[in-house]
């Protein structure tokens, strides 16, 4: 009964597509369930890896989310126009974006491998 409640509660809850760029900057996107909403508008973009809920890109650029923009740049992200900057020292970052645009920045993480 354990197994099918937890199950049935998985399915349920809303999971957000990540982004892992450069592997320094760890964007969630609240409200957001699949890939194929994330547009990207540079050709310097590659995607390395991707799963269901994840994204793992290296470059620099603009990427569209529904009616946003995320530009990324070497030491910070931006939003439409919310800017997050960094020092060259944080191993990783976490950011949540919000579909009505509102930014949240979590605490450093280490880099994935």
């Amino acid at each position: 009964g354990a197994f099918v409640a937890t199950y049935w509660m998985m399915q349920r809850i809303p999971h957000p597509v990540t982004l892992h760029i450069n592997d320094r900057w760890h964007i969630m996107l609240i409200g957001e369930e699949h890939t194929s909403a994330i547009k990207f508008y540079s050709s310097q973009f590659e995607v390395v890896k991707e799963d269901a809920g994840n994204l793992w890109l290296t470059g620099k650029g603009d990427i569209k989310w529904h009616e946003h923009t995320i530009t990324v740049y070497k030491a910070s992200v931006r939003l439409d126009k919310h800017s997050i900057s960094t020092n060259m020292r944080e191993m990783g970052v976490n950011i949540l974006f919000y579909p009505d645009g509102r930014v949240t920045k979590g605490k450093p993480v280490l880099a994935e491998p």
